[in-house]
C-alpha cells in the first residue's frame, strides 16, 4: 500500500474514533483511489501507555478476517469496534486517553489452507484456526513481539480459540496461514 493510503488509513481511523467520543459524525475525506479500490481483511490494533516511556499495552484489537467492502468503508467500522467493542477491554474513555493511544492497521493476505506446520514462518505468517465451532486468529506480529518458535505460536493459537493447546494435531481442526502488511503511526514515511 502507498505511503498516502497508509497515512489516510491512520488518520481515518483515529478521527472516527475522537468523532465517537465527541459525540459527533467523523469528518468527511476523500480517500485516494487505492484504499477506494482495495478489499482484504483488515485489523485494527490500539495500544495505550500510561505515561510516557512507559511500554504500551494492547487496548483493543478487531477486525474482518475476510473483505466485506473497501477499506474506504471498512476503516470506519474495524476502528471504532476496536475502541468501544473488543469484549476484552472496557470502551476508550475519552479523548485524553486516545491521546496515549498508538494505532497499528494490519491488511491481511488471502488464507491459505496449512497442511504441513513447517510450512509457518512465525512473524511472516499469521495463524487461524477453526476447530467445531471454535476458532482462532493471531497477527503475524504478535509472533514477532513476543519471539515465539512455531509450536508456542500454534499452543497460543489454540488457547485463544477456546481449546486445548494442542488442538491443532485434531483431524477436527482447519489451520489456515496469512501474511499482514502491518503499519502504525509511528511507521517511516507514514506521518
Amino acid at each position: 500500500m502507498e505511503p498516502d493510503s497508509r497515512r489516510f488509513l491512520l488518520q481515518r481511523a483515529r478521527a472516527v474514533i475522537a468523532a465517537r467520543i465527541n459525540r459527533q459524525p467523523p469528518p468527511q475525506q476523500s480517500a485516494p483511489a487505492e484504499v477506494k479500490q482495495t478489499r482484504c481483511g483488515l485489523f485494527v490494533s490500539l495500544h495505550t501507555r500510561e505515561f510516557p516511556g512507559s511500554e504500551a499495552q494492547l487496548r483493543g484489537c478487531i477486525g474482518h478476517l475476510h473483505p466485506r467492502s473497501n477499506l474506504e468503508r471498512e476503516i470506519d467500522l474495524v476502528a471504532e469496534q476496536a475502541a468501544f467493542a473488543d469484549h476484552r477491554f472496557a470502551p476508550l474513555a475519552g479523548l485524553e486517553e486516545l491521546q496515549r493511544t498508538s494505532i497499528e492497521i494490519s491488511l491481511l493476505s488471502p488464507f491459505e489452507p496449512v497442511s504441513d506446520i513447517n510450512e509457518i514462518d512465525p512473524g511472516r505468517h499469521g495463524l487461524y484456526i477453526l476447530v467445531g465451532r471454535s476458532s482462532g486468529l493471531l497477527l503475524p506480529q504478535v509472533a514477532t513481539q513476543r519471539e515465539w518458535d512455531r509450536l508456542t505460536f500454534l499452543r497460543h493459537l489454540c488457547l485463544k480459540a477456546g481449546c486445548c493447546a494442542d488442538c491443532w494435531k485434531s483431524p477436527r481442526a482447519r489451520l489456515y496461514r496469512f501474511s499482514a502488511e502491518v503499519f502504525d503511526e509511528d511507521s517511516p514515511g507514514v506521518r
